[in-house]
């Protein structure tokens, strides 16, 4: 009886565990839809190199979009280059030429307004390099103009790496989705 009632729990509606697997699959064909339709923006990325680069979390906030990256050392050290207020420029800029901003799929660029370290106990240097040892890693949250609320996927353009990213919202209270 009680082998019964689980497998009734698990098929009622909305009890049933997420179907990850098709999720994933609906994620990567909005990516793949999207650099279709973005070819004539979406730059080239460089090849990746010794220092890994990977998106954990994309949110809409009400004035802005947060971008979580993780950069990280696999098997040696490598430099990690923040982006810098560069007054002279005016703009943000790392190791002075490059850029980092964010596509969606209009081809629209949302300029980085600021960075902070996403979790306070290393702080992000004045000159913008910090050292990450093998097996290290160190996250930033980079805060973009707000991406539109239709926005769905985009790319983190960051010194010439391109990062596919899909925005997913959350239901508001009352809302249905």
């Amino acid at each position: 009886m009680f082998y019964f009632a689980c497998l009734l729990l698990l098929h009622a509606p909305g009890c049933s565990p997420p179907n990850q697997g098709a999720e994933k699959q609906a994620a990567q064909a909005a990516i793949d839809e999207f650099f279709v339709k973005a070819r004539s923006c979406v730059p080239a990325s460089e090849p990746e190199d010794k220092l890994k680069l990977a998106i954990t979390q994309v949110t809409n906030q009400p004035n802005a979009t947060h971008v979580r990256l993780v950069a990280y050392a696999l098997d040696e050290a490598v430099d990690f280059d923040f982006p810098v207020y560069l007054m002279s420029a005016g703009r943000w800029l790392i190791n002075e030429k490059g850029r980092t901003y964010l596509l969606n799929e209009q081809c629209r660029e949302f300029i980085l307004k600021d960075r902070k370290s996403s979790f306070g106990e290393r702080k992000i240097p004045r000159e913008g390099r910090v050292k990450l040892n093998p097996g290290q890693a160190f996250e930033v949250t980079l805060i973009f103009n707000r991406l539109p609320d239709q926005t769905r996927v985009g790319a983190l353009v960051y010194n010439g790496r391109v990062l596919p990213f899909t925005l997913h919202t959350e239901a508001q209270p009352g809302e249905t989705k």
